[in-house]
């Protein structure tokens, strides 16, 4: 088992959480492998879903040297124990609920609570959260990333909901530690068209323009 630290660094390395939800059963796999292909490594399987634990633990057999795989909308402590016990090597809610946060440190797990306000985000981080989950990204915008990165630049965040192509380069210049994308990179038609290259040239495209990003941003700080 990685350490906690290492785990981390997994889950944020490619700069995409690939958020999966509502996916058929059997196609859950070609999806994995898709995203994957395409150089995302951070897998997010929503609880909401049937049959949704037995989808993390298959995902995290199948590519446990791959990728890292998470349960997300987890919204109780159980939901948290049951995605664990399923193989899931991080959990993500949509908003924060300490007893989900406690129960994912106890086992060893990337605990990531849905925070909104600059009150919310501290009482994750204090609470032991190892990063945090900004949604919706897009209702709040990259300016409030921008303006709570300065208070709280040790805050690692994660903004999901609406971000795509054309304005992912500005969450990661903002700061933030990687991003959610669901639908705009888990193409609901290609699945069901079973068009799964077009999800790995979608994804491939996704972590060009992060990597970039993040070296552009490396850059321009190194001038300072």
């Amino acid at each position: 088992m990685l350490p906690k630290v290492r785990l981390i660094e997994k889950l944020v390395d490619c700069g995409v959480i690939a958020v999966i939800r509502g996916i058929p059963e059997d196609k859950m796999m070609k999806v994995a492998e898709s995203l994957i292909e395409g150089g995302v490594t951070a897998l997010e399987v929503t609880i909401d879903t049937p049959g949704s634990f037995k989808s993390i633990n298959r995902l995290s057999n199948l590519f446990k040297d791959r990728a890292i795989i998470g349960a997300g909308t987890v919204l109780d402590s159980e939901g948290a124990r049951l995605a664990i016990d399923s193989g899931a090597g991080f959990v993500l809610s949509p908003s924060l609920h300490q007893d989900v946060v406690r129960t994912t440190l106890r086992y060893g797990k990337i605990a990531i609570p849905g925070v909104m306000t600059p009150t919310e985000m501290i009482n994750a981080i204090e609470s032991g959260a190892d990063l945090v989950k900004v949604f919706p990204a897009t209702g709040l915008g990259v300016q409030y990333i921008k303006d709570v990165k300065g208070p709280f630049s040790h805050v690692p965040i994660i903004p999901t909901g609406g971000i795509h192509l054309d304005n992912v380069a500005s969450f990661i210049e903002a700061g933030v530690a990687a991003v959610g994308i669901g639908g705009n990179l888990v193409d609901r038609k290609a699945i069901a068209a079973s068009d799964f290259t077009k999800i790995t040239r979608t994804a491939r495209e996704y972590v060009s323009i992060i990597q970039n990003a993040r070296a552009d941003k490396y850059a321009a700080t190194e001038k300072r």
